[in-house]
């Protein structure tokens, strides 16, 4: 009798367990997140007279809408805004990620692939570097790895440290001998350049 007890107790203790998880993530479902970022330059543009330190930042504001097909795989479209010192985009995008356990404090990792187009952007170059960053559309790419703490079935907040990759040119000024120098207001010149930059997310998926 009192091992058949202890046979039911344990397994109304796994039972339980077992209901706790798929209480916080069911199988399959749709989900939200709204997402804020910032994220600092890195690295050196190479141009032809010159080299121009990243001193960008990036601060973004993403809107995510995608479907859980299990606890650990998620796919989903996303879009949002880069604003950059000078500049801004509205990047388009895939989003995959992968949770690696079902449980409270999730462990997770996620890649955004996509396409910037321009918001605006300032004709006017830098002071110190005479360049404006930015300046055309193309190819965007995040990828980041952090946690996700499920407050209930409908409710958890996601902390990532994220890498970027914006895909766009930069342009500048290249004086000719005789030239008069009008590099303070305006450029000649442009680069196609990969912008890299490192960073932190924080969102809320509902």
């Amino acid at each position: 009798m009192k091992k058949t007890l202890i046979i039911l107790l344990a397994m109304l203790f796994c039972t339980s367990l077992s209901a706790q998880n798929r209480h916080l993530t069911p199988e399959r479902k749709f989900v939200y997140m709204t997402s804020v970022g910032y994220a600092t330059g890195l690295g050196q543009i190479v141009l032809e007279q010159q080299t121009v330190q990243n001193r960008n930042f990036d601060i973004s504001v993403n809107q995510l809408l995608g479907y859980q097909f299990n606890p650990y795989f998620q796919l989903g479209l996303g879009a949002g805004f880069d604003f950059w010192k000078h500049t801004a985009f509205i990047p388009v995008y895939l989003n995959i990620t992968v949770n690696f356990t079902n449980t409270k404090f999730v462990p997770l990792f996620y890649t955004n692939l996509g396409y910037s187009f321009k918001w605006y952007v300032s004709s006017i170059p830098e002071k110190m570097d005479r360049v404006v960053h930015g300046t055309k559309r193309g190819p965007m790419g995040e990828a980041g790895l952090g946690m996700k703490i499920n407050i209930n079935e409908k409710l958890a907040i996601v902390l990532a440290a994220c890498y970027k990759v914006q895909y766009t040119d930069i342009r500048y000024t290249i004086l000719q001998p005789g030239d008069q120098d009008f590099s303070a207001y305006s450029t000649n010149k442009s680069a196609n350049v990969l912008y890299h930059f490192a960073g932190v997310r924080l969102g809320l998926q509902y």
